[in-house]
């Protein structure tokens, strides 16, 4: 793996689980982040993927988002993306993401999202 890439995922109570990523994320990187994703979609009070601090994103990131998306909606998840920097929205707006995915620019406003979205 990357030795500049890392994933710290915070949990507390009564809130989202947040994926903090970092570095880039590209064929190398990516299985870690799509276990990540995969592993904390189900979260009872949802998931926000925090890409501020990501460096590069392959289209095989895209490819995990799209799909966390599609599992979101199918399984009526709340989940939200924090996208702030230009090499995560420039591959986000070239595909349509941005207009697609549950993009946000700061974790506070994904989080009160989230919160908002989960039932109860």
């Amino acid at each position: 793996m990357d030795p500049v890439f890392d994933i710290d995922v915070e949990r507390r109570a009564d809130h989202p689980v947040v994926a903090h990523v970092f570095g880039a994320i590209d064929l190398l990187t990516v299985p870690a982040l799509r276990l990540c994703v995969d592993g904390n979609l189900d979260a009872e009070q949802g998931l926000v993927v925090d890409l501020s601090q990501v460096d590069f994103l392959a289209a095989a990131g895209l490819t995990v988002l799209t799909d966390a998306d599609r599992r979101a909606a199918r399984d009526n998840r709340a989940w939200a993306v924090v996208a702030s920097t230009r090499p995560v929205l420039r591959p986000l707006e070239v595909m349509g993401l941005v207009e697609r995915l549950p993009t946000y620019e700061t974790v506070p406003d994904a989080v009160a999202a989230v919160r908002a979205a989960v039932p109860g």
